[in-house]
């Protein structure tokens, strides 16, 4: 008997020394914002960037830019616009704000220049023990890129069976949209098995609540969204409401505070973000 207490004992050490640490940050950017960005976007801009500037030199980082290049056509001239769009993926995740961020705006020759400098909690991202397969698919076909009315879903793998939510967000209205689990449901995440293959937001899923396939829409020439994917061995649950009920649109501030609570308390919860271009024609 004694000697089962002493091996438990040193079980539950060796599980608290591999718990990741938390600790506190602290980091600072400057954003210098094109002309068609506003006030409060390059706002956000700043301290997203800033915070993953704190985070990449405590832990290090990836960085990956996709870059984008469309023609678009009227009724007497064709012109080409191109766009670059930078994901990075750093090491670790920004937990909670310690303190407010501070905003300093300054002009440069007409330029809106912002300064945030941020301070919070971050944990140092484990290695997940499993695999994720996700592609978007366009009409059926794997494509990152859509017209306006175009089909959309998301095939989806895992090698571990868990719980998986997905989200649209929309920037230019700041808002974030409930893709996954669906409005019938009751607010918690979508179980899912490793020895299926999910073809989600479409009549193929067996769980589709709705008679018409999902399709992407815009009334811009060009719009980009960001599909945020996020999956857990741990179930978890929606933004709800004070009373208690599925909410599944919100401003893009609360749905990042609601994300940011579950990977405080979620260690294994891995974040996926996807960029979708939509062209009006």
């Amino acid at each position: 008997m004694k000697r089962a207490v002493l091996l438990l004992l040193s079980l539950v050490c060796v599980s608290v020394v591999s718990a990741q640490r938390v600790q506190t940050i602290s980091g600072e950017y400057t954003y210098y914002a094109p002309e068609n960005v506003s006030l409060e976007q390059a706002k956000r801009t700043a301290i997203e960037r800033a915070k993953i500037e704190a985070i990449a030199a405590e832990f290090g980082t990836n960085i990956s830019q996709t870059n984008t290049s469309s023609v678009v056509n009227s009724d007497t001239e064709s012109s080409s616009k191109f766009s670059s769009i930078g994901l990075t993926e750093v090491k670790g995740d920004w937990l909670a704000d310690t303190k407010e961020p501070v905003i300093v705006i300054n002009y440069d020759d007409g330029m809106l220049v912002v300064t945030a400098k941020v301070e919070g909690k971050v944990r140092e991202r484990v290695n997940a023990e499993y695999d994720l397969e996700i592609s978007t698919l366009c009409n059926g076909v794997e494509s990152e890129v859509f017209r306006n009315n175009d089909r959309f879903a998301v095939r989806f793998r895992t090698s571990k069976k868990g719980y998986i939510a997905i989200f649209l967000i929309d920037d230019n209205v700041e808002q974030a949209y409930c893709l996954l689990p669906y409005e019938t449901a009751d607010g918690t995440s979508r179980e899912v098995s490793n020895k299926e293959e999910y073809i989600f937001l479409s009549t193929q899923d067996s769980t589709y609540p709705y008679r018409e396939e999902t399709i992407l829409t815009t009334d811009r020439e060009i719009d980009h969204n960001r599909l945020i994917i996020i999956f857990s061995t741990n179930e978890f649950y929606m933004p709800l409401t004070d009373r208690g009920e599925f909410l599944p649109e919100l401003d893009i501030e609360s749905f990042d505070k609601w994300l940011n609570k579950n990977r405080v308390r979620d260690e294994y919860m891995s974040v996926i973000t996807k960029i979708l271009e939509i062209k009006a024609n």
